[in-house]
């Protein structure tokens, strides 16, 4: 026959599956920071300089026109007693069978 291990103590396993645990997650961590960093460096190179003149002009007429549409939006006023336009109404979850 064989012969049986000595038992674990509760305390030793939970604290190596606590440990493990904590291993496994801080692992993908690790690369995730690692492959940010480089595509932040890989970035800044790519960046060039500031944006030229077309872009400027293009980046101050969706602003222009983003102001608008909310000024648009903002003025509009609603009749007092109006219907709200939705009503939030959660379902009950089922019953898996």
């Amino acid at each position: 026959m064989s012969k049986r291990s000595p038992r674990m103590k509760r305390r030793r396993f939970v604290t190596l599956v606590a440990l493990s645990g904590a291993a496994l997650a801080a692992a993908p961590l690790s690369r995730a920071s690692a492959a940010l960093s480089r595509a932040v460096a890989k970035a800044k190179t790519r960046a060039g300089g500031p944006p030229t003149p077309a872009i400027q002009r293009e980046i101050r007429t969706q602003e222009k026109s983003l102001a608008d549409q909310l000024q648009t939006i903002r003025k509009f006023e609603l009749p007092t007693g109006s219907p709200m336009a939705f009503v939030f109404k959660p379902l009950r979850a089922r019953r898996g069978r």
